[in-house]
């Protein structure tokens, strides 16, 4: 599944691969499941905060 720039903006995918990510080389994966959870509502609400607070430090509105 590939979501792109009309559901996530650059900064809060940027923060979602630096909480819930996994480093590959210079690239961040998020996992399916993770995006899953997101687009779903399931991802646990200390997970959102983490994402959220990154998001705030990277400069994005999230």
């Amino acid at each position: 599944m590939v979501v792109g720039p009309d559901r996530f903006s650059r900064h809060l995918a940027y923060a979602l691969g630096r909480v819930a990510g996994v480093r590959m080389g210079k690239r961040l994966l998020i996992p399916s499941k993770v995006v899953e959870a997101l687009l779903e509502g399931r991802l646990p609400p200390e997970v959102l905060e983490a994402v959220h607070r990154e998001a705030r430090k990277l400069g994005g509105k999230a």
